[in-house]
């Protein structure tokens, strides 16, 4: 066991990865063949989740190997190569991820609050060439982490944030990227937000069901944005001001951080919530997935046996009443 608190926060994150790990293969799985079974019906919106879920099974195939060096006390035994490989699909994860949820986002205020723009009625092979677009800019955006020192001053690391080096201009402009990543996607999510209750209020259309689901769709997405991405926004924020004031608790800081991204790669975990909220098509072909697996069969004979005896008591009160009349 180390004293500088690494064994500690290894034997926390590394089972904590594990569950994320079923639960987003679980969702995604399934979420990919519902997608892929029905690909000729998609609207426009479907290809920016589509693209959630390939992002998140990029995280999820390179998760394994961050659980192993985490079981091993944050000591890297494979190459330095795989060990950029791996960084950079994690960044890119985190990239993709906030690029298209602030997509979804953008798409749904287009269709409330400007149904009538050509951006609203983009057909469906005009999205996918806006998400392969995106795509390339989240690959470039994220070359730089083959340029980085993954050392941080010690043997067989694997580690993209190195506090202890002068910082590079790679290193800085990763900084600046994930900063920037956080707080620019997220005024737009909140202007669409914003703009869509100004919009629902002015129109009065907020029983609407497709509005509300919009409502919906947003809410959960500055939800899981919250929760993913903000912990180490926060973390990496304090850890910055606290290394240009005194170079004290570096080694905590460090730790708490990577201790952060377990947030960050629970979105892998927590997309799926946001493709049933997305539409309702989807969440009832989710619902069928999981009855035939046999998961909700006791749910479905109740809701049943509930409509038949709802059912059965209407007749009851209609030959009631015609009988009264008669």
């Amino acid at each position: 066991m180390t004293t500088d608190g690494v064994a500690t926060i290894s034997v926390i994150i590394a089972p904590v990865l594990v569950v994320e790990i079923v639960i987003g293969l679980v969702g995604n799985g399934i979420a990919l063949g519902i997608f892929c079974t029905y690909r000729n019906l998609w609207p426009s919106s479907t290809v920016y989740l589509f693209s959630l879920v390939i992002a998140d099974f990029f995280l999820i195939i390179n998760l394994p190997f961050r659980i192993h060096y985490y079981m091993k006390n944050e000591v890297w035994v494979f190459t330095q190569t795989f060990c950029s490989v791996n960084l950079f699909m994690l960044s890119m994860n985190r990239t993709a991820s906030i690029v298209f949820l602030t997509a979804v986002a953008m798409d749904r205020y287009f269709k409330v609050v400007h149904p009538h723009h050509q951006l609203s009625k983009i057909s469906t092979s005009c999205a996918a060439k806006v998400a392969t677009a995106l795509w390339i800019i989240v690959i470039v955006m994220n070359s730089h982490v083959f340029t980085l020192d993954h050392n941080q001053s010690k043997n067989s690391a694997c580690q993209s944030y190195n506090p202890h080096l002068e910082p590079q201009a790679a290193a800085t402009w990763h900084a600046i990227l994930f900063f920037l990543e956080f707080f620019l996607p997220l005024g737009i999510i909140m202007f669409c937000i914003f703009n869509i209750i100004l919009k629902l209020k002015q129109r009065k259309l907020a029983k609407r069901n497709t509005v509300q689901r919009s409502v919906k769709v947003l809410i959960v997405i500055v939800l899981v944005y919250t929760i993913c991405f903000l912990p180490s926004i926060l973390i990496a924020a304090v850890g910055l001001v606290t290394i240009k004031v005194a170079l004290k608790h570096i080694g905590t800081i460090d730790q708490l951080l990577h201790a952060s991204f377990a947030f960050t790669y629970l979105n892998s975990a927590l997309d799926p919530v946001l493709y049933c909220f997305s539409s309702q098509v989807f969440l009832k072909r989710c619902k069928k997935v999981l009855c035939q697996a046999g998961w909700f069969k006791t749910s479905v004979t109740q809701g049943a046996n509930e409509s038949l005896s709802r059912c059965s008591e209407q007749r009851m009160k209609t030959l009631q009443t015609s009988t009264v009349r008669t």
